[in-house]
């Protein structure tokens, strides 16, 4: 069962799950739990909470990209990140050889240039994000112009280096979970409870593996800020994208999360 609870700003949404997780463990002990939360600072916020009412064993508290490098160990398939100064140096050596071979004229006066390598590393993120492969973004732009033309040279020749050094970047690790979890159909099965907390967007990767695992998972429980009385609200339209995301890719509706849960 996968459920999609709606309160405005301050009502109780996290204190909501972590009252759902103690009730699921107090009937199942040590049935695995799994949390999402948007980033590092809230796992830890969260881990904290929970500890503070009573703590819970066999909660695993993740951001995305830890869930994914865990679904990548239980698969069988750990792989290393990538990380950021890597990255960096990664994609300073790729635009020497492109400049070098004259494959790159348009942004070979920035070669040198910090923000220019910064910004083919937010580039590329975003095109991962959105799960655009090298080749569709080649093929996409061919004949638009030099510019990304040759943005289209350094994403293919970048992705070609993790692929053949066996790395990933966090975007790319999120790739390789949701395919593990596309073969491996017995992956995630064990979870008693999912439980989804604070965010206000979500990406094409992480709605992929969030319902590969909604699917699996015994109850799912998703909490977004919203109103159901009054969907138009101003405050709440930048949470409306996140709310048609996740009602499109699990075939759910939204429920009001129950006022007696609120704080």
């Amino acid at each position: 069962m996968t459920r999609l609870l709606l309160a405005p700003a301050g009502h109780g949404k996290t204190q909501f799950v972590i009252e759902q997780i103690r009730a699921t463990l107090a009937s199942k002990p040590l049935s695995p739990v799994i949390v999402i939360v948007p980033n590092s600072i809230q796992a830890a916020g969260f881990r904290q909470r929970l500890c503070a009412a009573g703590g819970a064993l066999g909660v695993d508290v993740h951001t995305f990209h830890t869930l994914y490098a865990e679904i990548l160990t239980r698969a069988g398939q750990p792989i290393p990140l990538l990380t950021d100064p890597v990255r960096i140096r990664l994609l300073r050596d790729i635009v020497d050889v492109l400049c070098e071979r004259g494959a790159m004229s348009h942004f070979a006066a920035l070669r040198d240039k910090p923000g220019f390598i910064a910004l083919l590393r937010n580039t590329i993120e975003e095109l991962k994000r959105a799960r655009i492969t090298p080749d569709l973004f080649a093929d996409s732009v061919k004949g638009l112009g030099a510019r990304l033309e040759e943005i289209a040279r350094v994403y293919s020749a970048y992705q070609d280096w993790l692929q053949k050094q066996n790395w990933a970047d966090n975007e790319g690790r999120g790739w390789l979970a949701a395919i593990a979890l596309e073969s491996n159909l017995t992956l995630g099965t064990d979870t008693r409870l999912l439980a989804v907390s604070g965010f206000d967007e979500f990406n094409p990767t992480q709605l992929a593996v969030l319902s590969l695992l909604a699917n699996r998972a015994k109850e799912t429980l998703i909490t977004l800020t919203g109103d159901i009385q009054n969907p138009n609200r101003s405050a709440h339209h930048r949470f409306h994208r996140a709310q048609q995301a996740i009602i499109s890719s699990l075939n759910i509706q939204p429920e009001a999360m129950e006022s007696s849960s609120m704080l």
